[in-house]
This record gives structure tokens, sequence and C-alpha cells, in this order.
């Protein structure tokens, strides 16, 4: 089956968008070698640089070759690929494709915009479904996300250290007003860190209302990594960080793995 994951390059920032690629590819070519992934107007430097991430923070030897099924494909050419099964998982790639694909089968995992007509595909010309977790955006099946856990590596020597994410937010004068542990800290940045999760051994997400998150990756991958987590949303935005935060505490991770049992995987294997 031949099945592939559209994303749209915008420029070669590190996101959670590019890791949710990365861990639905690599697990649908586990299990089905026609999968690929089409970055649209790409560029290979760009590319290689996010192979180096893959490397890093999973186990693939046993994928050797996975990398042959990554294409660059320029946006106007799109329209003469002929596209069965599709994946998109961010929603910046639906204003980029929408007129420019058509494909058998369109699965999306709704991430934000939803309302947006520019970020949406109608469902009367795309035979589409959209999969969804968090309550503030549309989807036709309620959908709990799943993570690569199979193949995160093990980690050695942790730091004790606070890892702290304010997303958008450049002035970091909060932090004197915060009641942290006396650890070093930490700021996220856009770039990629080798062996990021053994710099630290505490998550902190601090809401500055500068960004709606609509799904942030580092509460459960901080779970799964047994860090502690502190969570300050003072502005009380219930976005997808507010979500995450809380099921973290009350489910942990349990349902997350992604295996081939998955409603959205299996469709696509």
């Amino acid at each position: 089956m031949k099945t592939s994951i559209l994303f749209y390059h915008w420029n070669n920032r590190l996101t959670g968008s590019v890791i949710n690629l990365f861990e639905y590819f690599l697990k649908i070519y586990e299990l089905n070698k026609e999968a690929e992934i089409i970055f649209i107007n790409g560029n290979v430097i760009d590319i290689k640089n996010l192979l180096k991430i893959v490397y890093d923070r999973y186990n693939i030897d046993d994928l050797k070759g996975f990398e042959n099924n990554i294409r660059i494909v320029s946006r106007y050419k799109m329209m003469a690929e002929k596209l069965e099964n599709v994946l998109i998982l961010d929603y910046g790639t639906i204003s980029k494709t929408k007129g420019f694909i058509s494909p058998k089968n369109l699965i999306v995992i709704s991430e934000k915009y939803t309302s947006d007509p520019n970020f949406f595909f109608s469902k009367e010309l795309y035979n589409v479904t959209y999969y969804g977790e968090m309550p503030f955006h549309y989807r036709d099946k309620e959908y709990r996300m799943k993570f690569l856990f199979d193949r995160y590596k093990k980690l050695k020597n942790v730091d004790e250290a606070i890892f702290l994410n304010s997303p958008h937010n450049h002035d970091f004068s909060f932090v004197e007003d915060l009641e942290l542990p006396d650890k070093p800290i930490i700021y996220k940045t856009r770039s990629h860190r080798d062996n990021l999760f053994e710099k630290f051994d505490t998550f902190v997400y601090y809401h500055a209302d500068k960004w709606f998150d609509p799904h942030p990756r580092l509460f459960v991958e901080s779970k799964f990594y047994d860090k502690d987590i502190i969570y300050f949303n003072h502005p009380n935005i219930i976005d997808g960080s507010y979500y995450r935060y809380n099921d973290v505490l009350e489910n942990g991770i349990d349902n997350r793995n992604m295996t081939k049992n998955d409603e959205v995987i299996g469709q696509l294997i």
C-alpha cells in the first residue's frame, strides 16, 4: 500500500510537528516499506540536518534505507503526484496543499485553526477523516496521539538541571519570580541538542500567552523519561499544554505507545 506523509517545508526550525512526522513515518515504514515522506519545497541540507536528529533520538539500526523513501517535491509539481493514502500532521501543510493534491484517502491529525477554511480540507472535495486529541479543534474521531517509545534511546547519565520551555516568549525575567528547584536552567530553543533528555531531570513549562500550543510533546516525553514536571499557566489558557499536563498527571503515558494496532497506523500499512 502506497502511503505518503506530506510536510510543507517552511524553514529549518525544529518543532514538535517535525518530530511527529518522523515518528509516524518510522513506525509506518517499519510495517510498510512503500511508505514515504514528501517534503514539499524542501531542501537537501535541511533534511540531512533533520535526519541527524532522528539518528540521535531513536534506535533505528533495523530500518536501514528508510532515507531513500524521503523525497523533495516542489509545490506546483504536487498536482502531478498520484497519491493513494496520505497523512498530514500539521496545519501549515494543509494551506499549502489544498487544490494541489487529490489522494484516494486522506487522514489529518488536527492541530490548529480547524475553524479557518484556509487550514481545512473540505469534506465535499476530499475523502478526508480528521482525527483529534484536543476538544478545541474539529475532529471526526477522537484520537490519542501516539509516541514511538519502543525506539527511544535509553538514557545514561542524567544531569540535575531544569529544562524551561516558554513558547514564543523571549523575556525570561519571570524566572526571578518563580519558586524553582536550585538547579541550572537550560532554556528551550528551536535548535537541536544532542542527547537532550540526559541534560535535565526537571521540565518546566511557563505559559506566557504568546502561543496557543496545540499538542506539546515534551510533557509526554518527560513523563516517559521519569522527569519532574512543573507547569505554570497564570493566564489560564486552555490549550494543548493544559490538556497534556493534566493528562500526564492522571494517565501518565498509558495508551501512548505507537503500534500497528493504532487506528491511524493500521490504515496506512
